[in-house]
């Protein structure tokens, strides 16, 4: 089963928290988490909150749901995978029925020494301009870019 954590806005250039995130993919959680806790790197102590989110929903999601509750749920979602044309409700709906179905034979409660960093991705988020003021009245750029972190985990290798 997968467990999704995402930290959005983070004031800090996606290059740079990419070269932390490309180091923990594959990674089992709790090495992962040693890892980013000797890092000495921004990038690393925003990874590492990210990454505590992401276990500690991996602890509490099997308290959240009762199993006739997502049964309903699976038939809703059939039904509305069923009666649409649109693509990407279909996509969307289709995902969620998979995750609900992954979580209904999943026969453990996830704990945080059985899993594994699945995909730990960065995207970009908005940037903000500034400008600088430069010779004879002229101005320049100044780019001030922030990402979006996205770290899945999984209980399989």
């Amino acid at each position: 089963m997968e467990v999704l954590a995402v930290t959005k806005g983070v004031r800090m250039s996606p290059q740079k928290v990419r070269e932390m995130a490309r180091q923990i993919q594959g990674m089992h959680a709790m090495e992962a988490s040693a890892l980013l806790g000797t890092v000495p790197r921004k990038s690393a102590r925003l990874l590492a909150k990210t990454l505590k989110s992401a276990m500690a929903n991996a602890e509490n999601i099997a308290d959240e749901w009762d199993p006739e509750d997502l049964r309903n749920r699976i038939s809703e979602l059939e039904q509305k995978v069923s009666s649409t044309n649109n693509k990407k409700t279909r996509r969307s709906s289709q995902s969620k029925i998979d995750a609900y179905q992954s979580f209904l034979n999943s026969t453990h409660k996830l704990d945080q020494t059985m899993l594994y960093v699945k995909e730990a991705t960065v995207g970009d988020a908005p940037t903000m301009k500034r400008w600088r003021p430069r010779a004879r009245g002229s101005a320049s750029p100044i780019l001030k870019r922030s990402c979006h972190i996205r770290i899945v985990l999984t209980d399989q290798f």
